[in-house]
């Protein structure tokens, strides 16, 4: 009986431990967050960037992008809210304010503001696409040397 009792604590112990690991990491997983100002194609429809606009994403401080910037956010937890002010046409002041989930693993997700703008009520898939960091590859071409050592040059004839 006292087996069994002790066999149970332990075991209880151990998932808890296991819940709060998971819990701890859906919360302080960080992501970063670029918010885009470019040209942007969605349904075959290309979308202009704003002249000025601002934007705050998960109660940080907002920044100002003009036509052609790219600014990030670096925010933790899986859900945010992205919030975009922007002068129409006519010169009324606009806000849209939508929330979002970024995917577990996925590091990197940008907002593409034109997109958000034109489709303030459609698809997060409209406006939000995850972002792969490029990778460059450094090939070496055949007459390139490889120098091992920075003093092997100077050492000759000994």
């Amino acid at each position: 009986m006292k087996m069994g009792r002790t066999l149970l604590i332990r075991l209880s112990a151990v998932l808890v431990i296991l819940i709060l690991s998971v819990v701890l990491f859906f919360i302080g997983k960080s992501h970063t967050v670029l918010v885009d100002n470019k040209t942007v194609t969605v349904e075959g429809r290309e979308i202009a960037p704003l002249k000025l606009v601002e934007v705050s994403v998960s109660k940080q401080g907002a920044l100002e992008l003009t036509p052609r910037d790219r600014d990030k956010f670096e925010v933790t937890g899986q859900k945010h809210r992205v919030t975009v002010t922007y002068t129409d046409d006519a010169w009324n002041e606009r806000t849209i304010t939508r929330s979002f989930t970024v995917p577990l693993m996925q590091d990197m997700v940008m907002v593409l503001v034109p997109a958000l703008v034109a489709h303030p009520e459609g698809d997060q898939a409209l406006w939000l696409e995850n972002y792969e960091a490029p990778t460059y590859a450094v090939t070496m071409s055949e007459s390139d040397e490889v120098v091992t050592d920075d003093m092997a040059g100077l050492i000759t004839g000994i």
